[in-house]
């Protein structure tokens, strides 16, 4: 409009001469006149403000027992407790975007790709699986037991079968090589471990059931990491033809696996002697706490002793 008042003043000509010129209606000049200006938006009361969204994710990881409740159940208890004061299903949006709606719902990356709880010390987690082992066409199970701590193998053994029997003895045997542990055993959920056999059996002897998600191998990550090694570094290259040769390969790689090998994940460190230093520094920190808490100091214990929570000792090779 600015543009044809000043061409008007400029030439003296009509109006509608210059809005032909210009090739504008008349009626799109007063459309023009009618506009109004813009307005600023007005806030929506019903928009979740971002401290709301905050209070609940800090409300739902405030303790285990408010991590796995219901949603439903979760918005009541956040209003009567004055928290937040949203609908179900504004909190349920809120708990899915955040992978925080709990064991009853399937929250697609709630899976980590490896145990979340890192192991502290030796023998605080055992992790357990099954490898398929074929010479000559005949098919052989390994199973083995692997510290979490320091990457030592603690026991293994070649099945011919893989039965939840066979799986059962071998789990007793690797715990009676180390009696004064109880670990936290990781495993799959293939039929042998699930069975009630087995749990009986890690009950029976101190030892906690930690089954690992469905259909998602990283969260046992140090056994499947194994389970590659042994394949591409011994049994692939030597090809054993026969139950005895394939023994004698599986033995020789442990010994180099356990003694000699320099492990990425452990600092490039060496499994036997992560064992032995941890082994070393929990019986001194036991011994310095018996010192500060005793009336009367007792005596030191050697390094060296086997320590009273976490006995290690090496494998030997399976008859």
């Amino acid at each position: 409009m600015a543009a044809i008042n000043r061409v008007i003043e400029w030439t003296g000509w009509k109006r509608t001469e210059v809005m032909t010129l210009f090739g504008i209606s008349s009626s799109q000049v007063s459309r023009w006149r009618k506009a109004k200006p813009a307005r600023p938006f007005l806030i929506n009361p019903f928009r979740i403000l971002d401290e709301e969204v905050q209070r609940v994710i800090d409300y739902r990881r405030s303790s285990e027992e408010i991590r796995n409740m219901g949603y439903r159940k979760l918005t009541w208890k956040m209003i009567d407790e004055g928290v937040a004061f949203l609908t179900e299903s504004s909190v349920y949006r809120i708990l899915s975007m955040f992978k925080l709606l709990g064991k009853a719902f399937k929250e697609n990356d709630g899976a980590k790709k490896e145990y979340e709880n890192k192991p502290q010390y030796v023998h605080h987690h055992w992790h357990t699986d099954i490898a398929y082992v074929t010479m000559s066409g005949v098919h052989y199970y390994l199973v083995f037991m692997l510290d979490g701590f320091s990457r030592y193998l603690l026991h293994w053994e070649l099945l011919t079968d893989m039965t939840g029997l066979s799986v059962e003895l071998f789990t007793q045997r690797t715990i009676d090589k180390y009696p004064e542990a109880s670990p936290m055993v990781i495993h799959d959920n293939g039929s042998q471990f699930i069975s009630h056999d087995f749990k009986c059996i890690l009950s029976e002897n101190n030892c906690i059931d930690v089954p690992t998600r469905r259909k998602h191998p990283e969260t046992n990550g140090k056994a499947e990491r194994f389970v590659g090694l042994i394949r591409t570094e011994a049994l692939r290259p030597n090809s054993p033809s026969y139950y005895g040769e394939g023994v004698k390969v599986i033995e020789k790689f442990v010994d180099e696996y356990n003694n000699n090998r320099y492990h990425v994940s452990r600092a490039l460190s060496i499994p036997s002697l992560n064992a032995l230093f941890s082994a070393i520094a929990t019986t001194v920190n036991t011994s310095l706490r018996a010192l500060t808490t005793a009336s009367s100091v007792p005596s030191m214990p050697s390094p060296l002793s086997t320590p009273t929570s976490t006995a290690f000792t090496a494998p030997s090779p399976i008859e």
